[in-house]
């Protein structure tokens, strides 16, 4: 079968002259008739078939503009909650645990690093690690129990 209408075409299913021609004077009328609209479209320098949301400002055919999706409500017994919930109560246990075992570790590495000192006499112990880094000039933020010494 043809892809073309038979009524354009009576004998294009004959191996005739005419049928050739017919054919070639066929392809040539839509190449020159693409051509057309393209010289058209460039002269008026705007597409001939313009879509209705082209060049529209605001909303299209009177619709909201919607910046996000936002549901207006949300039903405690739809797919999404029973689903928010369930993997809450899945999840939320393990990775409590992860976390907790993950906050340990670098707990017993920084105490490992620089563990804490109990000294009675802040005064003498800035003294000697002054002495023992080799340094004169410091400053030293006291806090309520912790002081911090900056070079």
């Amino acid at each position: 079968s043809s892809r073309f209408c038979s009524s354009h075409q009576p004998e294009l299913l004959g191996s005739t002259p005419l049928a050739s021609f017919g054919l070639v004077a066929m392809m040539l009328g839509r190449i020159a008739a693409a051509s057309r609209l393209a010289a058209r479209r460039s002269v008026a320098g705007t597409p001939v078939l313009r879509s209705p949301l082209v060049g529209a400002s605001g909303a299209a055919r009177g619709a909201a503009h919607v910046s996000a999706p936002k549901p207006l409500s949300i039903r405690m017994d739809s797919l999404f909650v029973k689903c928010v919930i369930a993997a809450v109560i899945y999840f939320v246990p393990q990775d409590a645990v992860f976390l907790t075992g993950l906050f340990w570790k670098w707990h017993n590495e920084a105490s490992t690093i620089s563990p804490k000192k109990k000294l009675s006499d802040a005064e003498s112990a800035l003294e000697d690690f002054k002495a023992k880094k080799g340094l004169d000039d410091v400053k030293v933020s006291k806090g309520r129990s912790t002081w911090y010494v900056t070079a």
